[in-house]
């Protein structure tokens, strides 16, 4: 069974990219929010990339999901009276792109849950993997520039890493399945794949 585009899909979607915008400002503004009321380091600006790219493409994957990122961080530098000390590197700000890349190489056009859900892991998994080997290279702690420094930085990242996932996964499989639901019953135009039944010979 092949997965075929829809042809009539619009170039810029409405509706996929008001999803996206929504969810992504929400997470903009958590910084505004008490501290005591967030969950810690709960995030879906991977997951609004990766939604993104793999329903309307790259470009506005990443312009949406590195755009909330850089909202929030303003929020958050606000929130503590401008203190430069709150801004994120350009580095680690730059590592969420890796979500729209994955989005738009495994997940363009497919409605495999699993598929999917792949994709979020490994879009996951690589920005742990990246955004704490940058820390260890930046110093961001006095790790020991040795295999069992960088161990012990992907070690000490595990706490954050967290709610990371949690919010990859989570907000990567709602922004999907309300996706679903929607182009199927109210913005057909929008359907990015139909499964073609296979031929019975």
């Amino acid at each position: 069974m092949t997965e075929s585009a829809n042809p009539n899909e619009p170039r810029f979607p409405p509706m996929t990219l008001a999803l996206g915008l929504l969810l992504g400002l929400g997470c903009a503004v958590v910084p505004l929010v008490p501290e005591p009321l967030r969950t810690w380091n709960f995030a879906a600006f991977g997951a609004v990339g990766l939604f993104i790219a793999g329903r309307a493409g790259f470009l506005p994957g990443l312009v949406l999901g590195l755009g909330s990122k850089i909202l929030s961080d303003f929020f958050n530098t606000a929130a503590n009276n401008f203190n430069s000390d709150y801004l994120p590197t350009w580095y680690y700000v730059a590592t969420f792109a890796i979500y729209p890349l994955v989005g738009a190489a495994l997940v363009r056009r497919t409605q495999n849950p699993l598929r999917i859900a792949g994709g979020a892991l490994v879009a996951s998994a690589l920005f742990f993997l990246i955004s704490n080997f940058e820390a260890w290279l930046g110093q961001a702690m006095p790790y020991p520039y040795t295999v069992a420094g960088l161990l012990e930085c992907y070690s000490q990242g595990l706490p954050f890493y967290k709610g990371t996932f949690l919010g990859d996964m989570l907000c990567t499989g709602s922004l999907f399945a309300a996706h679903a639901y929607l182009s199927r019953y109210y913005f057909p135009a929008e359907r990015s794949a139909t499964l073609p039944v296979e031929d019975s010979r």
